[in-house]
């Protein structure tokens, strides 16, 4: 059976990412967390305080490798301070003793710590995730795995700034080996959709946006908008493009200590 998808209204995308058809809320309610909780890559910090608010007696600390401004100022506009707290961290060398956490979390933030590290800076993530965890802990993650997409849309999203900027997603299989490779077990994975994609103007202003900032934001180059143009648009034109339209939650824990 196909996957339909309609287009977000020029009403929605201003603010679409920010509510993203409720994909945080619906991936948190899938997870049982207490204690302390760590959110990598967590970029605005969006995902960070919807946890925190559904989850009142967890506490989570929030890193990113780039500037967390505007985290700072969502978490103290949504009054969460004390409940989140922000580091200026690397994914793949965290400033943490062993076994510090009880859950660790990522949404969507794994091709920003691809573009940026590479490949070998998603394994040592996984390898830190796993570190940092309690025995018995959880390493929750949302990615969009390359190989998975239902519609032309969604890879158009995929290969787009893969293209630009090494933005990457790895295919299933591969998330499952850097799993099984850091010492975790896959509990398993579930797959949420919104449902929507970007029209064509829309989707032109996420790639000049990421064609313009990324140098600024992550130090590393990216390719212009025009070349990018040249070699997608004919396909965005007839398919749209997707906006984190197809995600996937994989649930993976580290191994309890015997009795």
């Amino acid at each position: 059976m196909g996957v339909s998808e309609t287009f977000v209204s020029d009403e929605e995308y201003p603010t679409y990412f920010v509510k993203l058809e409720d994909m945080r809320e619906k991936v948190e309610a899938e997870l049982k967390l207490a204690g302390d909780v760590l959110d990598i890559a967590t970029g605005s910090a969006y995902y960070a305080m919807a946890l925190a608010r559904k989850h009142p007696d967890i506490h989570v600390t929030a890193i990113d490798v780039a500037g967390l401004d505007t985290a700072r100022e969502n978490v103290d506009e949504a009054r969460l301070s004390n409940r989140v707290t922000l580091r200026e961290m690397d994914a793949t060398s965290l400033l943490f003793r062993d076994e510090s956490f009880d859950h660790v979390v990522n949404f969507l933030g794994l091709e920003d710590i691809y573009m940026t590290r590479g490949r070998v800076g998603v394994e040592k993530a996984f390898n830190e995730a796993q570190r940092v965890l309690k025995p018995g802990g959880s390493f929750c993650f949302v990615a969009m795995p390359s190989d998975e997409a239902d519609t032309v849309a969604q890879r158009n999203e995929i290969e787009v700034f893969s293209w630009i900027c090494d933005a990457t997603w790895l295919t299933w299989e591969e998330y499952l080996v850097l799993v099984t490779d850091a010492g975790l077990t896959l509990e398993y994975s579930k797959v949420f959709r919104t449902g929507k994609k970007l029209t064509v103007e829309q989707a032109k202003e996420e790639i000049e946006f990421a064609c313009e900032n990324v140098p600024a934001l992550y130090g590393r180059p990216a390719r212009g908008f025009d070349e990018a143009w040249e070699r997608f648009g004919e396909s965005i034109t007839e398919h749209g493009m997707g906006h984190y339209s197809r995600l996937e939650l994989f649930v993976t824990r580290k191994k309890a200590k015997q009795p």
